[in-house]
């Protein structure tokens, strides 16, 4: 068995209310969904529909939307894409999305994704009460929970065996309070690299990564966008594609923290949003 490597998902809920009594008062809920992003050239796509999400309750749960969206996880490397606007009140003990059909497309061909449960679910620590401004992000890592089993090649033209299966078991992160981007790019003499691996830690943690770009209409090479962190110090870890590849059945968290990076920056994000700079890999040993 082969594991593929997803790193990040991001899935963001905003919270929001205006000036109320906290007895009475509603917050409105945006719900985002962002930064999916994969290091395996074969794979083009990853569909999934969302058929519902909802916040669940001892008591009850309130339907955030359920109109159903079709989202390829790949489009949202860097950006986001936003569900309806609810405004509600109360206190919450999970958030849940309902999953309708997931698919994968490796080498040119499409494959059913199987979804743990057809369902992704996120049990809040503590209960989670919207009564006043809250920011609250759900970060979705993927790096472990996507995996591929059955006869399984790589490379175009490469024919999958009728019993090549693949399947998705989300472990989701949570991130809190007042959140801001850190974007920058990585270089090799000036020129941009693409595909490299950029992770932030802090504290022995894996905070947040994500995987710098090709050239775009929307992107420059080499850059990368780390999306809704909490201010802090942390420390920036670039890894190159010919050193992640080799990764196998590697904890990735373990791996990012354990091995030596082709580039390191210490960054402090304050409260607002960074703009790292040039994270150059062109000295590293």
């Amino acid at each position: 068995m082969k594991q593929l490597f997803l790193v990040v998902i991001v899935l963001s809920v905003l919270l929001i209310t205006g000036c109320m009594n906290l007895s009475s008062s509603k917050g409105m809920l945006t719900v985002y969904l962002t930064d999916a992003v994969l290091p395996i050239s074969d794979v083009q796509r990853i569909d999934v529909t969302i058929n519902k999400i909802l916040l669940m309750s001892d008591a009850a749960s309130v339907v955030v939307t359920d109109e159903a969206t079709t989202v390829n996880l790949l489009d949202l490397v860097g950006s986001e894409i936003s569900f309806p606007t609810l405004q509600t009140s109360g206190t919450y003990t999970q958030l849940r999305l309902e999953i309708g059909q997931a698919t994968i497309t490796v080498n040119n061909s499409e494959y059913e994704l199987k979804v743990s449960s057809n369902s992704l679910k996120y049990p809040f620590t503590e209960s989670l009460e919207i009564n006043q401004d809250t920011i609250l992000v759900l970060d979705f890592d993927l790096s472990r929970p996507i995996k591929v089993t059955g006869s399984w090649g790589q490379g175009q033209g490469t024919q999958q065996s009728n019993n090549t299966q693949f399947h998705m078991t989300p472990v989701i992160h949570l991130r809190h309070g007042q959140l801001y981007d850190i974007t920058g790019k990585v270089v090799d003499n000036n020129s941009g690299v693409a595909h490299a691996l950029v992770a932030l830690t802090k504290d022995s943690t894996v905070v947040a990564a994500t995987f710098s770009h090709e050239d775009s209409n929307k992107w420059q090479k080499g850059e990368f966008k780390l999306s809704k962190i909490e201010p802090g110090e942390y420390e920036i870890k670039v890894f190159l594609k010919e050193t992640y590849e080799c990764w196998e059945d590697e904890d990735i968290d373990q791996y990012i923290l354990q091995h030596t990076p082709d580039a390191t920056k210490t960054v402090n994000l304050e409260y607002e949003n960074l703009d790292v700079g040039d994270i150059s890999i062109s000295n590293r040993v």
